[in-house]
């Protein structure tokens, strides 16, 4: 990876691997299907396929994504998340052999009126998310459609959470019981619920296939539980250093608007790293930043090339390594006094500095 910014991400594989592992001792009995959807959350989509290879099935949103790892040389079975819209793309899709997520009854009709390919699809049924699937009444009958279709393979049977990441929310159940009677309507069809979070806390839920997404990177899926708790290493090592340290004087105000003021005669550095490069701009002052083994506060705004922090009590100069998240410091961590979770940071990071 090579760019121009002094701040930069370094991917893991290791800890790919690792984490995946850890899906497995959670699901022993399940088969994955590793989720590296957009770009593989901000990590190069290229790079988790090559380190998640021992997963069954990597999942994409779009078929354009899936075309793309084909074309890098990726044999391994696709998933396509959002599906297909036409019948060229179902025809593409056919012919490199990716299966496709079905969830609308337009989705079906493409389907019947294009008998000369042959593709796996997955059945997605609504069960209280309100997002993408099948409604619950036109389950079975959607099921039955496909069985029956020249062009449909397998057919398959998929829903999806609204609340996994809180383990007591009764909404979980409610939708799992919904999900099992339309499994036990239709007999004998494998099928797959079980997000991160749901295959962690509710196990109950893994049935034949899981869907693991951010779990592989390293980053919590549960509310009030740590990826370290969890076992989980970090993917994506976020790094920059220190431009500058500045001798400020009690009152001197920081940064943009001016919303932090020195409270003392205080050390402060500035770090070469900010929202163009990532970091979340609406992080709060007191956000941790790793800095020679202390997590020192972010002091006022983020600016666009640089951000602020306290360095009281730390010994550090020009060119000092800071960690904004990575083995030193949870992007979860640096989510929550962002007010955002740890996919968006992900996401943005590895999107800017790609």
């Amino acid at each position: 990876m090579t760019h121009t910014r002094i701040a930069q991400i370094s991917i893991d594989a290791e800890a790919f691997q690792h984490n995946l592992q850890r899906v497995k001792t959670f699901a022993a009995d399940s088969k994955v299907i590793a989720v590296i959807k957009a770009n593989a959350y901000g990590h190069g989509v290229l790079a988790a396929a090559e380190a998640l290879s021992e997963a069954d099935v990597f999942a994409l949103a779009t078929p354009n994504e899936a075309f793309f790892l084909r074309q890098s040389g990726i044999s391994k079975p696709l998933m396509v998340l959002q599906g297909f819209s036409s019948i060229e793309e179902l025809k593409t899709l056919a012919r490199l052999n990716i299966q496709v997520v079905v969830h609308q009854p337009g989705q079906i009709d493409l389907l019947e009126q294009c008998s000369e390919v042959q593709l796996d699809v997955w059945l997605k049924i609504d069960t209280g998310m309100h997002r993408l699937g099948m409604p619950m009444e036109m389950a079975v009958s959607s099921y039955h459609r496909l069985q029956t279709c020249q062009s449909v393979g397998q057919v398959r049977l998929m829903s999806h959470f609204a609340n996994a990441d809180e383990p007591d929310n009764p909404m979980n159940s409610e939708q799992l019981h919904a999900f099992s009677h339309i499994l036990t309507a239709i007999d004998q069809a494998e099928a797959s619920m079980a997000n991160s979070a749901a295959l962690v806390a509710m196990p109950e839920s893994q049935m034949q296939w899981v869907r693991p997404g951010i779990m592989l990177y390293g980053s919590s899926p549960i509310k009030n539980q740590t990826a370290d708790e969890l076992d989980l290493k970090p993917v994506m090592q976020f790094e920059s250093k220190l431009l500058a340290v500045q001798a400020l004087r009690q009152g001197d105000a920081i940064g943009y608007g001016s919303t932090w003021h020195c409270p003392e005669d205080m050390k402060v550095g500035v770090v070469a790293a900010g929202y163009g490069d990532g970091y979340p701009r609406h992080a709060s002052s007191g956000t941790p930043v790793w800095i020679n083994n202390t997590l020192c506060p972010l002091l006022g705004r983020v600016s666009m090339d640089s951000l602020c922090v306290d360095l009281r009590g730390v010994e550090a100069d020009i060119d000092q390594r800071v960690v904004l998240w990575g083995k030193e410091l949870s992007v979860d961590v640096v989510a929550e006094h962002a007010g955002t979770i740890g996919y968006e940071l992900l996401c943005h990071a590895g999107a800017a500095l790609a």
